[in-house]
């Protein structure tokens, strides 16, 4: 049913429009009625409404500047004028504003019937733009926060969030499905309109990215008391003003959220991540960082061993040696993303349980090891290799490479990140910053020509998407690697 609200000076004319004609038969349903602007500005605050029928002449405000003064407010509805007599000012402005129909006192039950087919239609074509919209921007964002867009993608989130509002905090975490309406409206009806949701059996599993606030207390209290002590946890992220630092605060806090599942803590439903770990400050990982995104096997294993000489010659309490072995194989799973869900999760189990410093430095080694067995794919999966290895130097997206096999995009989407543990365009970009790589080592070329060289229309994007692979600039890479 669409939701209508009816706004009057007058009592009974109200009561006339809510009995006027059973208006459930035509899908709509009279949630609220108003007799001042005031008041029905309230209500849009407290309801989503989909369509206002609201009289012209009302006292302090009219109806027309109420319609303008609830569309300033970014409420979304259609609306009719009603009026007692016929007056072409009127008309004209509730057109200008959009309106479906201008009605006359007292109303004709048959033009306001073919009215409400109006606005059905055009409730129902809204509806399915929105879904589409909304579907095609979770994809973005999902894309987004995990690192995952090509170039175009970049910057299409970029005009996205040109519409959102600084600072932006990023929080993650999990609650119980049955609340899942819930959470939507409260998101909806307080503007918060960059999230999704996926669904994980009994649980939702949901990234936000809240706007315009740096206090984020609201959703929280609401999150306490619409939960209270089922099975739910989030975890917030500080608060940036530079969207380009959006994914790397959805890393720390899907890493405070993923340490939070590793110790099984239950007590605690709100995490902050924090800029600094304190196990990382015992121990320094910055080499191991570096070496991970240089992708040299033989060296990580032996930086391995050293950390963990370190944590023994430290004397480190078990917990932070384990908390230790959980970033080290964060860093490797997110460079390498070769294990599926389940030997993930059976690693992370490892890491909980291991007693020893030796049992976790050899399930490190064995991570590591394992990076370097080859792969086998299917025939498909093993067709869009030989395009990527062939084309890469051109602009190169999975719809051009399913039209080119005869596929379907998204099963093909689906089947390549199942089979390679990474999304097409992600692995695209791996493989061009490892052309990259040698072209900087083993060449002269400045980087506007490397980045033409290896598909990219745009150094700048280029350069950016190299740092936030490997950590450091490609100028920067040309002198720590030498």
């Amino acid at each position: 049913m669409y939701r209508v609200l009816l706004v009057d000076d007058e009592y009974m004319i109200l009561m006339g429009l809510s009995k006027i004609i059973p208006w459930q038969n035509y899908g709509f349903e009279v949630v609220a009625t108003a007799e001042n602007a005031k008041d029905a500005l309230s209500i849009l605050e407290e309801k989503a409404i989909d369509l206002v029928i609201t009289d012209v002449t009302m006292p302090e405000m009219s109806g027309l500047e109420f319609i303008e003064a609830a569309q300033n407010q970014r409420y979304e509805f259609e609306f009719m004028i009603l009026s007692g007599y016929q007056e072409f000012e009127y008309l004209k402005s509730g057109l200008q504003l959009g309106a479906v129909n201008y009605l006359m006192k007292p109303v004709n039950k048959v033009e306001l019937i073919e009215s409400l087919e109006k606005v059905k239609e055009r409730l129902e074509e809204r509806e399915e733009q929105k879904n589409q919209q909304e579907t095609y921007r979770e994809f973005l964002l999902t894309q987004w926060v995990n690192e995952e867009l090509d170039e175009r993608e970049e910057e299409e989130i970029q005009t996205l969030m040109e519409q959102s509002v600084a600072p932006w905090r990023v929080i993650s975490g999990q609650f119980p499905r049955v609340y899942r309406k819930q959470v939507s409206r409260w998101l909806e009806t307080n503007r918060q309109e960059f999230y999704y949701f996926r669904n994980l059996g009994e649980l939702v599993f949901f990234v936000l990215i809240y706007q315009g606030k740096e206090n984020v207390d609201e959703f929280t209290h609401f999150a306490e008391e619409l939960f209270e002590d089922s099975d739910w946890v989030m975890s917030l992220s500080q608060p940036v003003v530079e969207t380009e630092d959006i994914p790397e605060m959805y890393r720390k806090v899907r890493q405070s959220y993923q340490l939070h599942q590793f110790y099984g803590v239950n007590t605690t439903h709100i995490l902050v991540a924090q800029e600094e770990v304190n196990a990382e400050s015992l121990i320094d990982l910055s080499e191991f960082n570096r070496l991970v995104t240089l992708n040299k096997p033989a060296t990580l294993k032996e930086a391995v061993r050293k950390i963990f000489s370190d944590v023994l010659s430290l004397g480190i309490s078990p917990e932070d040696v384990r908390h230790i072995a959980f970033l080290l194989f964060m860093d490797i799973y997110r460079q390498f993303g070769q294990l599926d869900d389940e030997d993930y999760l059976a690693t992370i189990q490892k890491i909980n349980q291991a007693i020893t410093v030796n049992e976790l430095e050899k399930l490190l080694v064995k991570v590591i090891d394992e990076q370097k067995e080859p792969k086998m794919y299917s025939s498909n999966v093993q067709n869009v290799l030989a395009i990527i290895e062939k084309d890469y130097q051109k602009e190169l997206t999975l719809k051009r490479v399913s039209d080119e096999l005869h596929l379907n995009v998204m099963y093909l989407g689906q089947l390549f990140k199942k089979e390679t543990k990474r999304s097409f365009s992600q692995f695209l970009n791996q493989f061009r910053m490892e052309k990259a790589q040698n072209l900087l080592l083993h060449s002269e070329k400045n980087i506007n020509e490397i980045a033409d060289e290896i598909g990219y229309n745009n150094s700048t994007y280029f350069s950016k998407m190299f740092k936030k692979m490997y950590g450091v600039s490609p100028k920067e890479y040309r002198g720590i690697s030498d």
